[in-house]
């Protein structure tokens, strides 16, 4: 395709809607070493039957796994970022975001 967004087939313009790629090495986040003790975030992404599914986790990492304090989170729309993402990474040691079927 070369530089340029879009590829020229016969008459035709298809233009790529992907724009360019972030091939750039990341950091993974910390991770804890127990769950024994944490403070958990279960962020709910809204799909149907997360909320379930999140809360019998929730429920089974309290009882059976000694997890100290869980915090849900729900995002109002899927597609969008989560506004309160620094908020959530300041109040737990880590986040466990669910989907539903």
């Amino acid at each position: 395709m070369g530089n340029h967004d879009y590829e020229k087939i016969g008459n035709v313009s298809v233009y790529v809607p992907t724009g360019a790629i972030d091939t750039a090495a990341k950091k993974l986040a910390r991770r804890i070493k127990t769950i024994r003790g944490a403070r958990i975030g279960i962020l709910d992404n809204c799909k149907e039957f997360a909320d379930l599914v999140l809360r019998g986790v929730a429920e089974i990492l309290k009882r059976d796994h000694g997890v100290k304090e869980i915090t849900f989170w729900r995002k109002d729309y899927l597609g969008k970022p989560a506004a309160f993402v620094k908020e959530m990474a300041a109040a737990s040691d880590a986040v466990i975001n669910g989907v539903g079927h």
